[in-house]
């Protein structure tokens, strides 16, 4: 009979090759070697049969649902890395030749283990950070001077104040499911496509307050865990020095930045799936649609299928937390997402034509 440390096995093993045969192809396969195709193989068929156990193993848990949406980002790293990119050691290592940076692979041997230490590295490095692929826009530590880097000392010292008021935010925030008022709170929420229909919805000020509610909570919660593990992670790695402070930018702009939906999840937000989710788009826009990556057209469909992949794995994050495919909407969301994105880039099209017109006209 299996035991719960059996159960457990299994899955995590499997999530943790995912990320194994991803570096294990940087490192030890030429960038254009057809090994790295049959080992993205090897991690979809690992993600999945990941997503499949994963309710078995950690269905008393709260664990399944973050561990089911980092696989599928590694899956979509390891198509960037392995298939897309086809990113190689050797590209690293001209590249800081080339740039002279201070903190670089080049001031340390090229020896094996250094190679395979950054092949680890890069598939955790999902945002390309001082690299040839490193993403555009990325967070600086002081806007008004790019070029600022804080010392170890008081890195650790914004970490610490970040991760403490995260976690304040989590303690008040997170909803308790013992509270007495919380069925009667549910029963009151839209289900489905109802919130699509405010007029109807917005007929109940109360649900509409309850609503509002929810979505605020969730926000502050989604966004005091992603601030929490951020700096935790960089906390450890800083202060035991396996990295330096320039190598742990913060992970978005600040929210007030996000004025528009584009910057909401271009810099606001997180920026952790950027590089992935456009990647993949891109490859998918250019090779299965035939639209050239130069087109001006080439950025609706890329656009959207960023945000349908997103809204994919999203899902089966919910289906980890025990939500059904049906009752999930993280798909709807993240599509509409992308609607309002391209209906936000089409009216300030707009009014920029308008207001050149006025200009123009105006003398």
């Amino acid at each position: 009979m299996a035991t719960g440390l059996d159960v457990w096995l299994i899955p995590i093993t499997q999530w943790g090759c995912v990320q194994l045969v991803t570096a294990l192809a940087v490192a030890l396969t030429p960038s254009q070697s057809a090994l790295r195709s049959a080992a993205a193989v090897i991690v979809v068929a690992l993600a999945y049969s990941f997503q499949c156990r994963i309710n078995e193993a950690l269905s008393d848990t709260r664990a399944g649902g973050p561990l089911v949406a980092m696989c599928w980002v590694n899956v979509l790293n390891a198509m960037d890395l392995l298939v897309w990119r086809r990113i190689a050691y050797e590209d690293q290592i001209q590249w800081e030749q080339n740039t002279h940076l201070p903190h670089s692979t080049t001031n340390r041997p090229r020896t094996v283990s250094n190679r395979h230490l950054w092949s680890f590295a890069i598939a955790f490095n999902y945002r390309r950070i001082n690299t040839p692929w490193q993403i555009a826009k990325l967070p600086r530590f002081d806007e008004s001077n790019p070029r600022y880097v804080p010392t170890r000392g008081k890195f650790l010292l914004v970490c610490v104040m970040k991760l403490c008021v995260a976690v304040v935010f989590l303690s008040l925030f997170i909803i308790d499911a013992n509270d007495p008022y919380l069925p009667g709170a549910i029963g009151g929420l839209a289900h489905r496509d109802s919130v699509l229909l405010p007029w109807v919805y917005a007929a109940s000020t109360r649900r509409a307050i309850i609503q509002m509610c929810f979505v605020i909570s969730f926000g502050v919660v989604c966004r005091a865990t992603i601030v929490a593990g951020y700096n935790l992670m960089a906390i450890v790695a800083v202060a035991g020095r396996i990295y330096d402070p320039v190598e742990w930018p913060p992970i978005a702009s600040s929210l007030t930045e996000a004025y528009s939906l584009r910057r909401l999840w271009g810099t606001a937000w997180h920026q952790t799936l950027r590089e992935l989710l456009t990647s993949n788009a891109d490859v998918i826009t250019s090779s299965l649609l035939r639209i050239p990556r130069d087109s001006k057209w080439a950025r609706y469909p890329r656009v959207v299928i960023a945000f349908v992949l997103s809204g994919l794995f999203h899902t089966g994050m919910d289906v980890a937390f025990g939500i059904s495919l049906d009752d999930s909407g993280a798909l709807r969301f993240f599509f509409l997402q992308a609607v309002g994105i391209l209906v936000e880039n089409a009216f300030q099209s707009v009014f920029r034509d308008h207001v050149k017109k006025g200009t123009l006209v105006g003398g």
